[in-house]
């Protein structure tokens, strides 16, 4: 994969849709806390990303599954 100038990348992101650019925001964000944390990425690490990739997903639908009771318990139901 090359890589892509600044430049290129903000022409990239500046004709996104609104809600698009949310997204990416988020993702953004969400990267910056994670170097804070651990440091720069570096995909040569050493880590088993398809394993740790079923890892996370399995704990975001816990994650999911916990928010949708929360709510339905506030609404009643």
């Amino acid at each position: 994969m090359s890589r892509v100038s600044s430049d290129a990348l903000a022409d990239r992101i500046a004709v996104l849709p609104e809600d698009e650019r949310a997204i990416l925001e988020v993702l953004l964000e969400r990267m910056g806390k994670g170097r804070q944390q651990y440091g720069v990425w570096n995909v040569d690490d050493g880590r088993d990303y398809p394993a740790e990739t079923l890892d996370e997903v399995i704990d975001a639908l816990h994650y999911c599954a916990a928010a949708l009771v929360r709510l339905r318990r506030r609404a009643g139901q």
